[in-house]
């Protein structure tokens, strides 16, 4: 009798880990766990926002605290104040996976982050340790001039998109109070509590809109609200030659930019940041009333155009959900992250300004290389207003 022997064969089912990653546990400036170990390609790192207004930027384990390339990957700002509150989604691959993975959270207001130890690691090594890579961010006190401006991203081939946070945790403050840009990078006023504005002024006038200057008009956010307005401009050549300057122009029940509630674009040496806010706070003119359009532009300040919603009364609310994917290179993993779009108007010299007609659900969270395209809202009225062309733009 002949025995057939068969061999049973067991398929070995190799599935992806997921790894969770709490962002300001507990209202630290921490990420819980500080790093993982044994993360192979295909695993996923999810980074939860659970407090404040933190970011999750790649860096090198030599220099901590500046993001590592233009092309590294880069959360964006996440204010954790939103219901949901934000993720940020890295996937492994075979390259990144094969050596060690360094971030770090690049906000620097009230205080700088990285040197405080607030950094990450994804498969640190017996000679370099995630210990080894946190007393470097400690020590880099002396990089903070060379990092990064907070709170951008790019925005595919249009530039990069700075997130400015207006009014955080309850406070008189544009977060980040100063960035400096280029042509072509837009600048995303998110408004996330009581009723501010964002109007442009001078460095000697601080609280008075300036002539032909730009203005978002009110955008007032109700008490515990989880939603937030934006309103955005975006630069070309013209409006970067000089600094430009903005404030608060709210007045009740205080003034919000006598009480140095403003905030600048590509500051210099000569008038800088301090400078212009102490001003502010020496100003003796009350404020101008925020409008709800832009003015026509003037020498000094750059030609505009806008979208908006009538002044102090934003139109119903509106979610995208949208998940967008920044393209993944060499050094840097692919990411994900949870989006709201913003509409954009049509191209114009000089600053162009961008509305969010209404309130936005999901604060703006914008990442590496995100990009717009199928994202266009739908124009219902236009109108010309002083050569300036205004529309009311539904999200």
């Amino acid at each position: 009798m002949k025995f057939v022997a068969f061999a049973l064969l067991s398929v070995v089912s190799v599935s992806a880990t997921t790894f969770n990653v709490a962002v300001g546990d507990n209202n630290g400036l921490v990420y819980n766990p500080p790093f993982i170990s044994g993360a192979k390609a295909g695993d996923q790192i999810v980074f939860k926002f659970t407090s404040k207004n933190h970011t999750v930027t790649q860096s090198t384990f030599t220099n901590p605290c500046v993001k590592a390339s233009s092309t590294a990957i880069d959360s964006g700002f996440k204010p954790a104040m939103m219901t949901p509150q934000p993720t940020f989604t890295i996937t492994l691959n075979p390259t990144t996976a094969s050596a060690p993975l360094w971030f770090f959270c690049a906000q620097t207001n009230p205080a700088n982050h990285c040197h405080a130890g607030m950094v990450f690691a994804i498969n640190p090594s017996a000679t370099k340790t995630f210990a080894q890579y946190q007393a470097t961010a400690k020590n880099s006190g002396s990089n903070s001039t060379t990092a990064p401006a907070p709170a951008k991203s790019t925005n595919g081939n249009k530039g990069t998109v700075h997130t400015v946070i207006v009014g955080q945790n309850q406070t008189l403050t544009f977060s980040p109070s100063s960035i400096q840009a280029i042509a072509g990078d837009t600048v995303a006023f998110t408004f996330v509590s009581k009723n501010h504005s964002a109007t442009q002024s001078t460095f000697t006038n601080p609280c008075a809109l300036a002539p032909g200057g730009v203005d978002s008009g009110f955008h007032p956010i109700p008490a515990n609200s989880t939603t937030a307005a934006q309103w955005s401009i975006t630069l070309d050549a013209q409006s970067v030659s000089a600094p430009l300057w903005f404030f608060c122009a709210q007045t009740i029940p205080a003034v919000h930019c006598h009480a140095g509630m403003v905030f600048a674009i590509n500051p210099t040496a000569n008038k800088t940041f301090a400078q212009f806010q102490n001003n502010a706070k020496n100003s003796t003119n009350s404020g101008n009333t925020a409008s709800g359009t832009t003015a026509s532009s003037s020498a000094g300040a750059p030609s505009s155009t806008a979208s908006s919603t009538d002044a102090g009364s934003p139109t119903d609310s509106s979610s995208d959900g949208a998940t967008s994917t920044d393209g993944s290179t060499s050094s840097a993993p692919t990411s994900t992250s949870t989006s709201t779009k913003s509409a954009s108007n049509g191209a114009a010299p000089g600053l162009r300004s961008s509305m969010n007609a209404g309130l936005v659900v999901s604060i703006v969270g914008l990442v590496v290389s995100l990009s717009f395209q199928g994202l266009s809202a739908t124009i219902s009225e236009s109108f010309s207003f002083k050569g300036i062309s205004v529309s009311y733009i539904p999200v």
